[in-house]
């Protein structure tokens, strides 16, 4: 048998075996199904991962194969099966535990890493021996490998799929095509490959020029080449996320074209004699200002009379310092009388300034419009670019609440109000490391009567506190004090009713919510939910195993996913906390309603949001240039019916756009 001398040649077909195997292993479902782009998508990146993991990885064994000699075909074999077996038993000697040392995990990482870079070398060693045409055996062998991965799958089920009825709870279930995936995959795989091949040219290119203008040999300066290749390459990507900034800000700072008027309500931020001009409102906040309830519709639903409650809302654009922004916040509090209703409620929004309808109505509803709803801005980005605010933001809420706790300070404890707060997302996280440090005392000590935080992130540190060392194989207890951490909505579901009363922390997950889990670490280490299947927390994918790269691109994948809401149907899954707002802001907020009241603000919830839905898509399509009005308008009836489940025409549409349906 011929020797192979050429470490190219084997380590090449080493990581070939280890992409073919990640790429049928890569089609295992995650918290949410997927569409067939994002499984090309995925399927790329677990064929390149292997690829470059492989080839690097086993190109380092076979040096160390040289140290014993001449690197034959079965020195190198014995150096993989030793790497196997070294491999698998420190894998087996480090097992997951997410409270270990990062160094840990990174132990734990290396010895799968170079466990599998050995592997594979076997199987491209034992190809040697096949005999036929090599490239022929390289392809079938990386056939057999590929579908061997797949076939490790075969029983895997998505983390949204009901346990009763198979069903993935979202609001959008997706399917993959097997075959178009794999054929966008190839594509995206060599696009990976190329980039990487560009990377090495632009480092190689680079480390000659500072070997022409410093001397020495251009292997002398190849780190200072892969650093300023690093560079060039960071700033391109600076560069366009910057640019794509630049267009998402133009869209989140403006108004709706169904929202340019101002609203004619005093308590409404905007309004008469407001200290905020309705020019300075961003898209968002213009929004949610113009759908405050009136008593009117309070009363329709609740069938008891009511006032009108009030919104006051600092958008970004208000002025230009955070210090500001709060002053002029706590200003449009003392104009209106907030802090004079029953209810003071703190709305921290998402990193778009969203702020959360269902919760914000619901609150006007349950309280017959004796409440006061206030937000403060720190972005008009999405949150996923919004990340870098996340500090500004907790600094400006704070800034307010001490201007709160100031103002209760003063009053008799008979005239305060009771002091709530909600958060959802990224607007979790602003609120909530407002206590970091401080553990279950931080809310009690700025007097916070009640809280519910939705989609906390994986980032949040205050969450990270409450937690401590438990375990997600079991449902947690209430506690530490009055908070509930729920891993998923069936634990506070699985309460008493005495229990869940006497929660007033609640930070409410779905499952398979992708943002409580998705974070750096997915790289490095297996998250505590992609433990044995009999320790997974409701939500978690079954049948799976954590793969690092893999699982991490999956879980960013299903963040993009997470929330695609069909306006007026409430369903529950990913990031879409629609449907148990409403009772989660009554149970936690010690707000009274009979179950009647309640259907009747369920159907009422889910009206509004399909009407103002229709209306700001049909004021967007009447908005066009004349010449492609009728091209618009089409679209938005598509769209509506699609969302409605029957055919509309023009006149369907505006009347749901003026709420006559």
């Amino acid at each position: 048998m011929t020797d192979v001398t050429d470490d190219l040649d084997l380590s090449a077909q080493a990581g070939i075996l280890l992409g073919a195997f990640m790429t049928g292993r890569s089609f295992q479902p995650n918290l949410l199904s997927r569409a067939t782009k994002d499984q090309a998508i995925l399927t790329g990146v677990a064929a390149a991962t292997g690829y470059g993991w492989g080839t690097s990885a086993h190109s380092f064994l076979r040096a160390i194969a040289r140290r014993f000699g001449r690197a034959g075909l079965g020195t190198s074999i014995a150096v993989d099966a030793a790497a196997v077996a070294v491999g698998a038993a420190a894998y087996k000697a480090l097992p997951a535990d997410v409270h270990a040392p990062p160094r840990r995990a990174v132990a734990r990482l290396a010895a799968l890493g170079y466990g599998a870079a050995g592997a594979a070398g076997l199987v491209a060693a034992a190809g040697r021996y096949v005999p036929g045409h090599q490239s022929v055996v390289s392809t079938g062998s990386a056939a057999l490998v590929a579908s061997a991965g797949y076939a490790t799958i075969r029983n895997s089920v998505v983390g949204s799929a009901d346990a009763t009825d198979g069903r993935a709870h979202e609001d959008i279930a997706r399917n993959v095509s097997p075959p178009k995936a794999i054929a966008a995959a190839g594509v995206t795989t060599a696009l990976l490959i190329a980039a990487g091949h560009g990377e090495s040219k632009l480092s190689a290119g680079l480390s000659r020029a500072a070997a022409a203008i410093l001397g020495g040999d251009a292997a002398d300066h190849r780190t200072m080449g892969r650093f300023a290749s690093f560079a060039t390459l960071a700033a391109a990507g600076w560069g366009a996320v910057t640019l794509v900034n630049r267009k998402l800000a133009v869209g989140g700072s403006a108004a709706d074209d169904s929202n340019t008027a101002a609203p004619d309500i005093p308590e409404v931020t905007g309004g008469p004699g407001s200290l905020i001009g309705w020019d300075k409102q961003t898209r968002e906040a213009s929004r949610w200002l113009r759908e405050v309830l009136t008593p009117a519709q309070i009363t329709e639903v609740m069938g008891e009379p009511a006032t009108q409650p009030i919104r006051v809302y600092a958008s970004l654009q208000s002025a230009s310092s955070e210090q500001e922004r709060a002053e002029l916040l706590l200003a449009e509090i003392d104009r209106t009388g907030a802090l004079d209703r029953s209810v003071f409620a703190i709305f921290s929004a998402t990193g778009s300034g969203y702020v959360n309808y269902v919760a914000s109505e619901t609150l006007e509803y349950l309280t017959r419009g004796d409440c006061a709803s206030a937000c403060i801005q720190y972005s008009v980005l999405p949150s996923a670019l919004s990340l870098n605010r996340v500090h500004m933001g907790t600094r400006q809420t704070k800034m307010v609440v001490n201007g709160i706790i100031e103002r209760l300070l003063a009053r008799p404890a008979d005239k305060r109000p009771k002091f709530v707060l909600f958060g959802e997302s990224l607007g979790s996280q602003v609120s909530q490391e407002m206590f970091r440090g401080e553990g279950i005392t931080g809310p009690a000590g700025i007097a916070l009567d009640a809280a519910v935080w939705i989609g906390t992130p994986n980032a949040t540190k205050w969450r990270d506190e409450l937690w401590g060392g438990r375990s997600v194989s079991q449902a947690p207890s209430v506690g530490p004090g009055a908070a509930f951490l729920p891993r998923a909505i069936r634990d506070w579901r699985g309460l008493s009713d005495e229990q869940r009363a006497g929660v007033k922390y609640l930070l409410l997950n779905n499952g398979d919510d992708p943002i409580p889990k998705f974070g750096p670490q997915l790289l490095w280490r297996q998250p505590d939910w992609l433990g044995p299947d009999n320790t997974r927390p409701p939500g978690a994918p079954r049948g799976t195993a954590w793969q690092p790269v893999v699982t991490f691109f999956a879980t960013f994948l299903d963040m993009q996913n997470a929330l695609s809401p069909t306006p007026g149907v409430f369903d529950e899954g990913g990031h879409d906390y629609r449907r148990e707002t409403p009772e989660a802001v009554r149970t936690v907020f010690g707000l009274e309603a009979t179950d009647e009241q309640m259907a009747r603000v369920q159907a009422s919830l889910r009206q509004r949001e399909l009407h103002f839905e229709v209306q700001r898509d049909w004021a967007a399509a009447e908005s066009a240039p004349e010449a492609k009005r009728t091209e618009a308008e089409a679209k938005v009836e598509k769209r509506v019916a699609g969302w409605v489940g029957h055919d509309v025409d023009a006149a369907d549409v505006e009347k749901l756009a003026n709420g006559e349906q």
